[in-house]
């Protein structure tokens, strides 16, 4: 099988010819046609390429994006303009300093702009670009996150949304409800186009919501939605990497088919063994921790091969990735990560 077959069978459940291992495509070492990388490929990794197949605009709405260097750092700021006021925020080498939204009149500005949002479908720049990728490469539908991740990650940042959602209720829930009707337009484009895996960036970590905010904002989007995604033959998959403990049983009756950059302790809370005793049936595409790639080689083979014994003892439900950050060292431990997998293969064989 190759990278595409590995993951069509790991998808649809069943068990491929060995544990996919993949890297995020804009994560890839440049350049790319490297022999050492090369080599990676054709020894089974791949690269997961996120490619929407819609596009966004706004109607009175102004986008400006400011940037500049200094002392060699960047600096960016975005504002939005809009009838009833302005917004922005700013970031410093590509991490938000400032968040939109600070008081009541943000939350207003930002409803306005949600209200005035129209999501098209763009099957045919999806296409395109899928048909562009080398082998090696497999196109992933990706979408946003659900109302209230949106909020907490992209608008409010998690200090001021923790205050925000007991001062400004009203505001938070009114800003909830309409990214929650634009959303729903997102799932119906997305459930009719290509692709057969769906990836949703939530960026959950279950310390920052805890079960019942889960329970009353996340899991009520999931069960109204993604149905209309399993209808149309997707498997759903969202983007949960950080800690997963506190929500372990809310979450095992979600609608969600796989955890995608489940990631063991200590950047996460359970262990690859822990997580399938609480999701038996669910998909894990799980990162393997960066301090993983630092350890000597023989230490290496063995996490993998214990975590592939903890996850899918069987060959089943289970990929690896690399989904948070290039290790420094992957020249040398990707090829010990991929010796080990073909091992695990022969074994269970």
């Amino acid at each position: 099988m190759d990278i595409r077959q590995q993951l069509d069978a790991f998808w649809a459940g069943d068990r491929p010819d060995q544990i996919p291992y993949t890297c995020y495509y804009h994560k890839l070492p440049q350049p790319l046609d490297q022999p050492a990388l090369q080599q990676m490929f054709r020894d089974g990794l791949g690269a997961t390429c996120f490619i929407p197949t819609w596009e966004i605009a706004y109607r009175d709405v102004d986008m400006r994006d400011d940037t500049l260097v200094t002392e060699g750092r960047e600096m960016r700021r975005q504002t939005w303009s809009t009838p009833v006021g302005e917004i922005y925020g700013t970031w410093i080498d590509g991490w938000q300093r400032k968040f939109f939204l600070e008081s009541p009149e943000d939350y207003r500005v930002m409803t306005f702009i949600v209200e005035h949002t129209q999501i098209t479908p763009a099957y045919e720049s999806y296409l395109a670009q899928e048909a562009a990728l080398p082998d090696y490469a497999v196109a992933v539908p990706r979408m946003g996150r659900t109302p209230l991740q949106t909020i907490l990650v992209d608008y409010t940042g998690l200090e001021n949304f923790a205050w925000h959602l007991f001062e400004y209720e009203d505001e938070v829930r009114t800003l909830y409800d309409a990214l929650l009707a634009v959303f729903r337009r997102h799932v119906e484009i997305v459930a009719g186009g290509p692709g057969r895996y769906i990836n949703l960036v939530e960026n959950f970590t279950a310390e920052t919501l805890g079960p019942r905010r889960y329970q009353e904002f996340l899991l009520p989007v999931y069960e109204q939605t993604f149905g209309l995604l399993h209808d149309a033959g997707k498997i759903v998959g969202c983007h949960y990497d950080g800690k997963t403990a506190a929500c372990r049983h809310v979450i095992a009756h979600a609608p969600v088919d796989l955890i995608e950059s489940l990631t063991p302790p200590p950047e996460g809370d359970q262990t690859l063994a822990e997580a399938r005793a609480a999701w038996p049936d669910k998909l894990f595409w799980s990162n393997i921790n960066l301090g993983c790639y630092d350890l000597p080689a023989a230490d290496l083979r063995r996490v993998i091969l214990e975590r592939i014994e903890q996850a899918a003892p069987d060959g089943r439900l289970l990929a690896f990735e690399i989904s948070e950050q290039l290790p420094a060292r992957w020249e040398a431990s990707i090829p010990v990560i991929l010796e080990a997998i073909k091992e695990a293969r022969a074994v269970a064989v």
